[in-house]
């Protein structure tokens, strides 16, 4: 898996991104045109990797991220 993520609103222009190998992910975020802040995470097994990884990325798109450059509308 290995998903890459943005945010662009008024005040945001940031992006999250997700490279899940094996059974460990690496996280890697922060303001676009920066290389960001990585951060891994092992798992017993590819499967609780993967869960895991599921997981986080719907957080993120519920909280309003996106894989293409749609700017997001607040109100």
């Amino acid at each position: 898996m290995n998903k890459h993520l943005k945010y662009i609103d008024d005040t945001s222009d940031k992006f999250w991104k997700i490279e899940a190998v094996g059974n460990q992910f690496t996280i890697t975020y922060g303001k676009n045109g920066t290389s960001g802040v990585s951060k891994s995470k092992s798992f017993d097994s590819e499967e609780e990797c993967l869960k895991a990884a599921e997981k986080l990325l719907n957080e993120k798109i519920k909280k309003g991220y996106s894989e293409n450059d749609e700017v997001v509308v607040t109100e």
